[in-house]
């Protein structure tokens, strides 16, 4: 089942204004590594991750690229998550598959709606590898 499926209406408008920021690896067409900074709604997390694992993936299908290059992210590219959107890569979690995105999107949405509604444009944000 869905996380849509199993959500009530106020559960859905959180879920569509909560963004996960990802840090996702691959490698290009040649074979060289890849990264990416993707900001994915949390209603959207599930299919994101579905996505990776089927073969060739375009995250730009599911989110919003915040910044993406060859190899690892530079310092300056570490600090700008950092400062900018409080993603920090030694607290980031796994999210190994699917199944593990729709746990994840679930507890969002819990601690969201504990939180009361977010402020117009700022954004829930949540590490994730």
């Amino acid at each position: 089942m869905t996380l849509e499926k199993r959500l009530t209406l106020a559960e859905r408008i959180i879920a569509e204004k909560t963004v996960c920021i990802l840090l996702i690896r691959g490698e290009d067409p040649d074979g060289s590594p890849i990264y990416a900074y993707v900001a994915v709604r949390a209603d959207q997390l599930q299919s994101f991750m579905a996505a990776q694992g089927s073969g060739t993936f375009y995250p730009e299908d599911y989110g919003v690229i915040i910044e993406a290059g060859e190899g690892e992210p530079s310092e300056e590219v570490r600090h700008k998550m950092k400062t900018e959107y409080n993603f920090d890569d030694e607290a980031m979690i796994g999210i190994p598959d699917a199944e593990k995105a729709h746990d994840i999107a679930a507890n969002i949405i819990d601690i969201a709606a504990s939180n009361g509604p977010a402020d117009e444009g700022k954004w829930r944000v949540i590490k994730a590898e």
